[in-house]
């Protein structure tokens, strides 16, 4: 099967982004902080909705911010199907423009563990 991203993987509205802001829970690591509501919450999904918000408070320059959207959106398109029913945030930190995408895989996997939303994974 298919790891893609489509749009209904994606928070687009200014509403969804609010709640999760207001009503979320905070996972930080070194590349990024996640905000979530988790699967147990009231106002939660059915699926996996992520959102990244990277202002130009985090680099003028368009091209590093784009690294860094890229980079989280690729790691959460690997993982999406490992991860329990929840809405999402991430706000990179600067140290993501050193790092390798493996490493942000890695990373993001552990503040999922910590958060409690991983899926258990068979063995």
């Amino acid at each position: 099967m298919k790891q893609t991203l489509t749009e209904q993987d994606k928070l687009k509205l200014k509403s969804d982004f609010m709640l999760v802001r207001e009503k979320g829970r905070r996972e930080t690591g070194p590349y990024a902080v996640m905000l979530y509501l988790p699967p147990e919450a009231p106002d939660s999904e059915e699926t996996v909705k992520c959102g990244i918000i990277c202002s130009r408070r985090f680099d003028r320059r368009a091209v590093k911010r784009n690294r860094a959207r890229r980079l989280l959106w690729e790691s959460f398109r690997l993982m999406k199907r490992r991860i329990m029913p929840c809405r999402m945030i991430f706000i990179p930190r600067r140290e993501i423009l050193n790092a390798r995408m493996q490493d942000v895989a890695v990373r993001m996997e552990l503040m999922f563990a910590r958060a409690g939303i991983l899926k258990h994974s068979r063995k």
